[in-house]
């Protein structure tokens, strides 16, 4: 038996997604800017499309926009799971317009 340890539901979306990697390496820190698309969406986090793997416990940040709000949200989030298709976050906190706004998009459907 299968448990889903997610505490919110995934809705599938097509959603156009700034993806900012950071990681530190033994010089300096490192950061990557990628446009990709995030693929399922849910108050608790996101499946990002990548092509390439990305180490559980990165941080990420994640620039997207929503019908159902005026300005972009920007999220700060975790990677929790990696693929060789892309990768799954948890968000570390949205704000309150933020967290209306995209249960308004997703109730909707």
């Amino acid at each position: 038996m299968t448990v889903n340890r997610r505490s919110a539901t995934r809705h599938e979306v097509a959603i156009a997604v700034t993806v900012v990697v950071r990681g530190r390496s033994i010089e300096s820190s490192l950061e990557q800017t990628i446009e990709s698309m995030i693929h399922n969406l849910s108050l608790g986090g996101a499946f990002v499309t990548l092509g390439r793997r990305l180490a559980i416990g990165t941080p990420v940040s994640l620039t997207f926009r929503i019908p159902t709000h005026d300005q972009a949200i920007e999220a700060e989030a975790t990677v929790r799971w990696s693929s060789a298709e892309g990768f799954g976050v948890q968000f570390d906190g949205l704000r309150a317009g933020e967290v209306w706004a995209l249960n308004k998009m997703l109730a909707a459907g």
